[in-house]
């Protein structure tokens, strides 16, 4: 049986193991905090907690939720360049060639 003591240090060590995991996994680079400043709240809540999963990072999440949005509207296949400051993302297109397509920076909502 452990003591106490030994139980007390088991504790407090997963508690910081966890908390440190969870800070790591929505570590966001300097361009990715720019981007989220940028975003309405509901946006950048929505964004973040996308990215929090495993696996996935703050230009991730942006990028499938832009091209989601652009596939409503083009027939795309994937995002080849991005502007993000711009509100501009160049795609391309399942019919051949690509476009540039505008959007809004602080709802990703397409133009």
């Amino acid at each position: 049986m452990i003591g106490k003591r030994a139980a007390l240090i088991l504790m407090a060590c997963g508690t910081l193991m966890a908390a440190s995991t969870a800070h790591a996994q929505m570590k966001a680079t300097t361009l990715e905090q720019a981007e989220l400043a940028g975003l309405s709240p509901d946006k950048r809540a929505e964004v973040e907690k996308r990215a929090s999963q495993p696996g996935q990072t703050v230009s991730e999440v942006l990028t499938t939720m832009l091209l989601n949005g652009i596939k409503n509207k083009h027939k795309a296949s994937s995002i080849v360049a991005l502007d993000f400051g711009r509100g501009i993302a160049v795609v391309d297109l399942q019919g051949g060639g690509m476009t540039a397509v505008k959007f809004d920076t602080t709802t990703l909502a397409i133009k």
